[in-house]
C-alpha cells in the first residue's frame, strides 16, 4: 500500500490503451479502467478522450489503495474537457450530421472540402466521432440513450472504477447549459454546489480526508472571478460523515462533449501524500473548537482563533459538545479576518431554534441562519435588530439527528446548507458587513438544549505551497502595444484606410463580408437581421511577431434583445497563411440561453466542425453591451477573457496531438459562421500586444 508522498507529471508519453495498469514515475501504478483504450500521455499529460458509450465506471485514473487518515491529501490539476459535457440527442438524423460535416460552414465546395480532409491532422478522430453519432442515434432511436449530466469526478473513492459519481469524498462536475459547468462537492452523500458558471480553464482541485469526511479546496488560472491562483487555494466545503476507510485517489470521466462535438480532458498532474498542516481534524480553518470538555465556555481558549466570549446566557462544555443556556446566549471567536467557510455539527432540541453567525461586528451587527423544527431562516441584524431576509418552512431540522451546517462566503457572495444540500434554494449577493470577522453560535432564550460541536471556520483564502508546481504555466499578457486601431474615418471598407501606422493596412483576407468604418470612431459589421453577412468574413494586418499575439477589442453585439432575430458572431482571427488559421469568436443567438466564446481551426486547408472548442459564458455577453473580448495566442496555446475574467484556455495540441503550431504573420478581427451569420457586431478601440 502506497505511503510516501508522490508527484505524478504525466512526463512520459504513453500510447492510448497502455497508461491503466502500469507504472508511471516512482514505480507507482496508474490504476483504474480504461474499458476503451481511450487513456493516454503526451505533451507532458493525461488525456482522457471522449467514450463511444459514456458511462461511469468506463474511465478512470486511480492510485491507492490508502488508509483514510487526517490530512491524505489528493492534488490534481487539470482541464476538463467541457464543464458542460452531457450525453444526449444530437437534434439531427446520422445521415443529416454527415451531411452538415462534409459541408462544414459552406465556404469551401463540397468536393474541394472532401479532398482536403486527406490533410486533417487526425483522420481516425472523425471516424471515431462518425461511429460516436451512430451510437448516440440507434440509442436514440431505441429509447435507451439515458440522460447524463455529470461528467467529470475527482477525489477520494471507494474503488478503483466506481460506477457512480462522487462515491466517497469527490469534486462532481455537472452540467449547467448556458452557465457552462456547476462544480459540486459530495457531502453527506448528497451533492453540494460550491461553484456555479466555471468556465474551461485549468483547475486545481483539492480534496483534503479527515478520519471522517474531507475538505475540498480549488484554485484556477490568474484573474478567476470566483477562485485564486495558486498556491493560494479557496476552501468550499466540508464533509464531516464519509468514513470508509480504504480509498482510491481517482480522477473518473464519464462522458465529454455536447451535442455530437468531442474535446478531450488533460490532467497536468496529480499529487498524493500526508499534509502535516492538515494533520489535525480542522484542516487549514483559522477558527476552530470541538466544543467537547467541561466547564464554562466564556472566557476558554478554542483549539484555533483564540478565548470564545459570550452575550446574555451562559454556555458550557460536555463530552459530547456546547450547550446553551435558557437565556439568548452569543458565544464567538474573532481570527482576525473575515472567514470564507463556516461549518458546525449541530444536534437541536424540540422547540428552540439554533443559529449559527458569521460576518460578526458584535452582538448587534451580524449575520446568522436560524435553524429549528419549524424551519430555517436568513436574517441580518443591525443596531440590534434582526431582519427576516429569506425563509423556507419546508425545510426543518429534526430532533436528536446530528446536522451539518455550512456557510460558504467571498464577501459579496454567499451561499448556506444544510446536510448537503443548498437551503433557500439559491446563493445571495450582499456586501453588508462583508469585513466583519466575528463567527459564532446564538440561540433565542428558551427551553430546550441544542448541541453544538466541531465548530470550523476558514478564511477566504489558504496557502498550500505544494500546489503550485502542478498548475500549467500561466500565459503572461503582452507588454508592448504594436497596433491600436480607433477605427477613425467614414464610410469606407476598413481594407481601404491605414490600422494603426500608414505601414499597416487591413485587408479582407476571405469572406464577402464587408465591416466598414462609422465615423464615430468604430468599424461595423455591414449587416442586419433581415441580411446576414455572408458567411465568414476576415479582416488582417501584418503582425512582425510570429511566436505570440495579445489582441483585445470592445465589441457591442447587434441588437437590444432575445427574440429580434440578431446574431453576434464576432472576434479574432490569429492567421498564419490561406491553409492554417485559429479563429476564437462570441456566439450570441435567439436559439440558446446565454452565449458563448467559441474557437475554429482551420489547419493544413481544412476544418473539423466539429472540433470545436467553446465555453458558455451565460449573461457575461448580452445583446447591445459592449464588452471586452481579449485572446492571447503563442501559436499552439490561446487563453480568451470577457471584461477582463478568463473564460477559455486550450492548445492546439489538446485537439490535435501531433501539430506542432502556428506562425503568427497576421492578425485581425471576425465576422464568424456559427450555425447562423452576423448581423451588425460593432468593434471599437482594437489593440494588439507583443512580450517584452
Amino acid at each position: 500500500m502506497p505511503t510516501d508522498f508522490f508527484t505524478d507529471r504525466f512526463s512520459d508519453s504513453t500510447p492510448a490503451g497502455r497508461v491503466i495498469g502500469y507504472p508511471g514515475p516512482h514505480r507507482v501504478r496508474r490504476g483504474g479502467v480504461d474499458a476503451e483504450g481511450l487513456i493516454a500521455i503526451d505533451n507532458g499529460a493525461l488525456r482522457i478522450q471522449p467514450l463511444l458509450q459514456p458511462g461511469w465506471g468506463r474511465a478512470a485514473l486511480a492510485y491507492g489503495p490508502f488508509t483514510r487518515e487526517n490530512g491524505l491529501t489528493l492534488v490534481s490539476a487539470l482541464l476538463n474537457g467541457h464543464n458542460t459535457s452531457q450525453s444526449g440527442h444530437l437534434t439531427h438524423s446520422f445521415m443529416r450530421r454527415l451531411y452538415r460535416w462534409a459541408r462544414g460552414d459552406g465556404s469551401t465546395r463540397l468536393p474541394a472540402r472532401l479532398l482536403r480532409w486527406r490533410h486533417y491532422p487526425a483522420p481516425r478522430r472523425t471516424l471515431r466521432q462518425f461511429h460516436r453519432w451512430w451510437w448516440i442515434c440507434r440509442r436514440y432511436s431505441e429509447g435507451t440513450l439515458a440522460p447524463l449530466d455529470e461528467n467529470l469526478a475527482v477525489g477520494w473513492s471507494p474503488t478503483e472504477a466506481s460506477a457512480r459519481p462522487g462515491d466517497g469524498n469527490a469534486f462532481v462536475m455537472q452540467a449547467l447549459g448556458g452557465e457552462n459547468g456547476q462544480l459540486c462537492c459530495r457531502v453527506a452523500n448528497a451533492w453540494l454546489p460550491a461553484l456555479r458558471g466555471v468556465q474551461n480553464i485549468p483547475l486545481v482541485l483539492v480534496v483534503i480526508l479527515r478520519r471522517k469526511g474531507a475538505a475540498y479546496y480549488a484554485a484556477s488560472v490568474p484573474q478567476t472571478a470566483q477562485l485564486p491562483a495558486p498556491p493560494e487555494l479557496c476552501p468550499l466545503a466540508i464533509d464531516p460523515f464519509a468514513a470508509e476507510q480504504t480509498v482510491y485517489a481517482s480522477i473518473h470521466q464519464s462522458v465529454l462533449g455536447q451535442i455530437g462535438f468531442h474535446v478531450d480532458s488533460r490532467v497536468y498532474g496529480t499529487q498524493v501524500g500526508q499534509h502535516p498542516s492538515c494533520a489535525n481534524w480542522y484542516g487549514t480553518a483559522h477558527a476552530a473548537d470541538s466544543l467537547r470538555g467541561d466547564g464554562a465556555l466564556a472566557g476558554d481558549s478554542a483549539q484555533v482563533g483564540g478565548r470564545w466570549l459570550t452575550a446574555g446566557g451562559e454556555w458550557q462544555r460536555t463530552v459530547l459538545g456546547a450547550r446553551p443556556g435558557r437565556n439568548e446566549s452569543f458565544a464567538y471567536l474573532d481570527p482576525g479576518k473575515p472567514s470564507g467557510l463556516i461549518h458546525v455539527l449541530l444536534e437541536t432540541d424540540a422547540g428552540r431554534d439554533a443559529c449559527v453567525l458569521w460576518r460578526f461586528e458584535d452582538e448587534r451587527n451580524c449575520w446568522g441562519v436560524w435553524l429549528g423544527d419549524r424551519g430555517c431562516r436568513l436574517r441580518l441584524r443591525q443596531k440590534g435588530t434582526w431582519t427576516d431576509l429569506a425563509i423556507d418552512s419546508q425545510t426543518l431540522l429534526s430532533n436528536c439527528q446530528v446536522h451539518s451546517i455550512q456557510i460558504l462566503d467571498d464577501g459579496q457572495t454567499f451561499s448556506l446548507s444544510l446536510d448537503g444540500t443548498r437551503l433557500f434554494g439559491s446563493s445571495f449577493t450582499d456586501r453588508r458587513l462583508s469585513e466583519g470577522s466575528g463567527v459564532g453560535l446564538y440561540v433565542p432564550a428558551g427551553e430546550g438544549e441544542p448541541l453544538f460541536y466541531d465548530f470550523e471556520a476558514h478564511p477566504r483564502r489558504v496557502t498550500l505551497s505544494e500546489v503550485e508546481s502542478l498548475a500549467p504555466a500561466s500565459m503572461l499578457p503582452g507588454s508592448s502595444v504594436v497596433i491600436h486601431e480607433h477605427f477613425e474615418g467614414e464610410g469606407a471598407d476598413l481594407c481601404h484606410a491605414a490600422g494603426g501606422s500608414p505601414a499597416r493596412i487591413w485587408r479582407r483576407e476571405f469572406g464577402r463580408g464587408v465591416i466598414a468604418r462609422t465615423g464615430t470612431a468604430e468599424a461595423r459589421v455591414q449587416a442586419s437581421a433581415k441580411n446576414p453577412n455572408p458567411g465568414r468574413t476576415l479582416y488582417t494586418v501584418a503582425w512582425e511577431h510570429p511566436g505570440f499575439a495579445d489582441l483585445e477589442v470592445e465589441m457591442t453585439p447587434p441588437g437590444a434583445t432575445r427574440g429580434q432575430g440578431e446574431r453576434g458572431r464576432g472576434g479574432f482571427v490569429f492567421w498564419e497563411d490561406n491553409d492554417n488559421y485559429i479563429i476564437v469568436s462570441t456566439w450570441l443567438d435567439d436559439c440558446y440561453e446565454g452565449a458563448s466564446v467559441s474557437s475554429f481551426f482551420h489547419l493544413n486547408g481544412f476544418e473539423e466542425l466539429y472540433d470545436a472548442v467553446w465555453s458558455n459564458v451565460g449573461h457575461k455577453i448580452k445583446w447591445g453591451v459592449p464588452y471586452r473580448l481579449r485572446v492571447l495566442f503563442d501559436g499552439l496555446r490561446y487563453f480568451a477573457s470577457v471584461d477582463g475574467e478568463p473564460v477559455l484556455y486550450r492548445s492546439l495540441t489538446d485537439v490535435y496531438p501531433n501539430f506542432p503550431g502556428l506562425r503568427v504573420n497576421r492578425v485581425g478581427l471576425a465576422a464568424n459562421w456559427e450555425w447562423g451569420d452576423d448581423t451588425g457586431t460593432v468593434f471599437r478601440d482594437f489593440t494588439a500586444r507583443r512580450t517584452g
